[in-house]
Order: structure tokens, then sequence, then C-alpha cells
């Protein structure tokens, strides 16, 4: 352990999960216990096995992290390295984009051990690259990402939080820069196991004239808490998300998919469709803030979830912040929904069974972000 990860030793001991309850009403959204009894867990000496439906896509991956590092195939453009410690040099450096501010980034800066940095060359037509973040068995795993992609540069980037079946913990914590007229198509796609929490905490920035269009499907396991912070730095910079989050049954995700504006004249827009199948249990949140510097910008948030029992629970929680006094749009919408009596009823007199019903739903729901026909995963195979 080097000297520089000392420091968050002490934030480790001093710093609170999380400082203010979520509302007034309910008191975390992340169920930060399931971190909290896993402190202690020695680092993972094998990989998890990853599950049949994602193989293919792990063996195509360029990178891939669970308790290695393995690099290959790299597009033309593209470079990539090791990192095990904090790192000296230009360009992105651990914790350049995020802050450590509570306990568990505390604890992944203390511990974690496997990390990449991938550099994009300016004007590069990269084509491809996917990442795989995977776990390890019955231990800890920490995974550090840093992605910068040059300025001009064009390209797809998909992006895979993977925990597996077994126990232990996951810190997984992603910075990624996207450089002025840049043009990234960002694919995430995250599937937890239900006996290891995750923590996951991703910072993108966006800055002048640079694009994201954002795909993202999410499906928690024991206790997931995917924090997804898009920083539209520049000017006339945009970001723009469609969100599939799915609560399967006996499982806890709280997911937070937000826009903070800094960039004159910047866009960004935020649409969120969850569903809660069974005892499941989703907080999809999302905050769209425009901050003294951002005139003129734009921002939109939706969060709608839906409820197929009685038994599980789900929150849609937006939120609004306008700092500037010059906007050019902003707005934010919410509901949380069952599957009503009235409706069921109707669709069987349509001639639709119950199960028939409830499968429309979760495949309307787990499709809308599109993820599953972007990685040609059938959407059964997504929420199993």
């Amino acid at each position: 352990m080097s000297g520089s990860r000392e420091k968050y030793l002490e934030l480790l001991r001093k710093l609170p999960f999380q400082a203010i309850a979520d509302t007034p009403t309910v008191r975390y959204y992340t169920d930060w216990k399931e971190y909290e009894a896993r402190l202690d867990s020695e680092y993972a000496d094998e990989p998890d096995e990853v599950a049949e439906f994602l193989r293919d896509l792990r063996s195509e991956a360029n990178v891939v992290l669970d308790v290695d590092v393995s690099i290959t195939g790299l597009p033309k453009g593209v470079a990539a390295e090791r990192i095990e410690d904090y790192v000296d040099g230009e360009g992105l450096k651990p914790f350049t984009l995020i802050e450590v501010a509570n306990k568990m980034t505390a604890y992944h800066a203390y511990r974690w051990r496997e990390g990449v940095k991938i550099t994009v060359e300016e004007g590069a037509d990269f084509g491809r690259i996917v990442l795989f973040s995977g776990s390890g068995r019955d231990g800890y795993v920490g995974h550090h990402i840093l992605l910068d992609v040059g300025e001009g540069a064009k390209g797809e980037i998909v992006f895979v939080d993977y925990a597996g079946e077994s126990g232990g913990l996951k810190t997984l914590l992603a910075e990624i820069r996207v450089n002025p007229k840049a043009e990234v198509n960002l694919v995430t796609l995250v599937h937890h196991g239900k006996n290891k929490p995750v923590y996951a905490l991703r910072a993108v920035e966006v800055l002048a004239q640079a694009s994201v269009e954002s795909l993202f499907f999410a499906a928690g396991g024991k206790m997931t808490r995917f924090q997804d912070d898009n920083l539209i730095n520049g000017r006339l910079a945009r970001f723009e998300m469609k969100a599939s989050n799915v609560a399967r049954p006996a499982t806890k995700s709280d997911i937070i998919l937000s826009t903070l504006h800094k960039g004159p004249e910047s866009e960004g827009v935020v649409k969120a469709r969850g569903i809660v199948i069974g005892d499941g249990y989703l907080a999809q949140r999302g905050a769209a803030v425009l901050y003294d510097e951002a005139s003129l910008a734009a921002s939109e948030v939706e969060s709608y979830v839906t409820l197929l029992s009685e038994k599980g629970k789900g929150y849609a929680v937006p939120v609004l912040e306008i700092h500037t006094g010059e906007i050019t749009r902003a707005g934010h919408s919410a509901a949380v929904a069952s599957l009503g009596e009235e409706f069921t009823f109707y669709l069987k007199t349509r001639g639709l069974s119950e199960d028939e019903i409830t499968g429309l739903l979760i495949e309307g729901v787990a499709s809308f972000s599109g993820v599953a026909e972007k990685l040609a995963i059938p959407f059964t195979e997504l929420i199993k």
C-alpha cells in the first residue's frame, strides 16, 4: 500500500456513508448496512464466473477488469495502460472528476487495486471500445477506470458493470472526459448478482461542442448503487440519455442519473423508465442542476416507475435546481404507478393472460433504453 493512500484511510474512518437523509420520509434510498457488513472483506483471488449470455461480450472486450486487468485488440487511435496506483503526468488522473466525499469513495480510494487508463487520440474514428468490469469470487475487488476521448474523436463505448453470484463486495469508479467536438455513443449495461453489494460511481465530463448519446440498462442485485454524474461543462455541449432499470425479485437498486450543467447553451436530457418485479426495490433518481455559469442551458429529467406487485417498492425522484437567471428550458416529471385492476381487466378482455400482460410491461421497460437491442441480448436474459 503506497503512502499516497494513507490519507484516504483517515477519511474512511471519519466520513459517513451519507451526510444527510434523502428526504424527510425516506432516511436512505441505499441500504448502507449491506456495504458496512463487508468492509473487512479480503481481496478476491479468483474471478467470478460470467453468466452465459454475457460471455461473448466479455470475449469481445478490449479491456477486462476482474481480479486482474487484461488489454487486447484496441482499435486504431486508442491506447490503454494498466494503473495500479495514483499516477502523475498529463491528462486524467484518479479523482480528477470525482470527489472523495463519503465512506464508500474513501474506501475505494484506499483499497482499489485494478485500474486502467484509456486514451483516444484527437480526431480518431475509433469504432467501438468494449470495457468489461467483472467481479471477484467471495472477496473484494475495486476497479478504477480513466477514459480520455480526444478532441474531435468519434465512436461507441460499451461499458459493462457485471457482478457474479458469489458473495463479497465490489466498488467501481469511472472518470470519462469527452473533449471538445468529440461525439460518443455510450452504451451501459449493469447486471449484478443477488449476493454481492456493488457501489459504482461514474462521472462523464462533456466539454465544448461535444455530444454524448447514452443508453443505460441496469438490473441490480443484493444492493446496487450506481450513480451516474454527467458533467455538462462546455459551451454547446450536449448529453442525452435513455435508461431502463429493472428490479428483479429479492434485489435492491438505487440508480441516480444526473445532468450537472456549467456550460453555457448546453443541453441535457434524461428519460428513465423503471419496473419492479415481485418484492424487488428500486429507487430511480436524477437531478438536473443548472449552475450560475450555465446561461441559456436546457435540461429535462423524466422518471417513471411501474410496480407489478404490492410486495415491491419503487421511488421516482427527479430534482430540478436552477441557479442561473437565464435558461432556454428546464423541466422534470415523475410518477410511480401500480398495475391496476381496471387496466388488467381491460387487457384480459382483449384476450391477454395475466402472464402475457406482465411480460409485455417488462419488455416495454427493458427495451426502452435500446441497450438489449444494441448488444443483441434478449431482454429475457437481462431480467433473469
